[in-house]
């Protein structure tokens, strides 16, 4: 499956993920978007994103909220009315909830055995309000930062009971920074893969990743991308497009916009 998430996304209506999609010449497979804590369940958002057989994909960030309240059962009544709106769904909707949580550039790194106990306290509550058309997307970062021992991605999976897909981030920054340099594609992921696929069964998500174009050639790192057959378990890549602190988009320029169009389109061709 093929996902993306689009600047504005579905906060600005379908338009932004239809644009895209007229651009690629397909449908995408996965809708994803972000949202806060502060933020409550948006059912009819929800519902225009799983249109057309499209898979919604929510970021869930307590951006403002910590993870031990959040386990003492401070936000027990948010929670229930998220796990309700997502009840009064038909189709299946994909949360991920603390995404990167073994980066310190998150508010919610930092305390593993907290964070397992708040997740499984969601999940308690989910499953008590009949919200049984949740999926739980755990997706950490590709590497651990800081690099300890106690803070392995490892450390925060709250178990294969609450989990219904295993995933990752990766992005590469070709020479964006002074720190980074440009990686192919599964060089990207074979580390984080190994890991992640340890811990269960689950199917697999890439649930961000991009490409810059700075240190190399971005379209041809698309069409290795897509002809990969480095990841057996990997069942969806979902695309971050925004131009940010890199051009990420998938139709950054014609050379990449055609890289996905060609590789979508033999992809497709050859499913038929």
């Amino acid at each position: 499956m093929l996902g993306a998430f689009t600047y504005g996304g579905v906060w600005r209506g379908m338009e932004p993920v239809l644009e895209l999609e007229a651009e690629l010449g397909r449908r995408l497979d996965i809708v994803h978007w972000f949202t806060n804590w502060d933020e409550p369940f948006y059912r009819e958002l929800t519902a225009a994103a799983a249109s057309a057989g499209r898979k919604p994909l929510i970021s869930w960030q307590p951006h403002r909220q910590s993870v031990a309240d959040i386990a003492a059962g401070v936000h027990d009544a948010y929670i229930r009315g998220w796990a309700d709106g997502v009840a009064s769904l038909d189709g299946e909707v994909y949360l991920r909830p603390f995404p990167e949580m073994n980066g310190d550039w998150v508010s919610w790194n930092g305390d593993p055995a907290t964070f397992r106990l708040a997740w499984r306290r969601m999940a308690r509550i989910f499953e008590e309000r009949g919200a049984h058309n949740v999926r739980w997307v755990f997706s950490p970062n590709v590497t651990d930062s800081p690099r300890t021992a106690g803070n392995r991605l490892e450390l925060y999976y709250p178990g294969a009971d609450v989990v219904d897909v295993l995933a990752l981030d990766g992005y590469n920054w070709g020479t964006t920074r002074a720190w980074t340099a440009w990686r192919p594609f599964e060089q990207v992921f074979e580390g984080g893969y190994a890991r992640v696929t340890a811990l269960g069964d689950q199917p697999v998500w890439f649930a961000e990743t991009s490409s810059s174009a700075e240190g190399g050639d971005k379209a041809a790192w698309v069409s290795a991308m897509l002809a990969s057959s480095a990841f057996p378990r990997l069942a969806a890549l979902v695309w971050f497009d925004e131009h940010k602190e890199a051009d990420w988009r998938m139709v950054a320029d014609d050379e990449v916009a055609a890289a996905f169009r060609d590789a979508l389109r033999l992809a497709d061709t050859a499913l038929r």
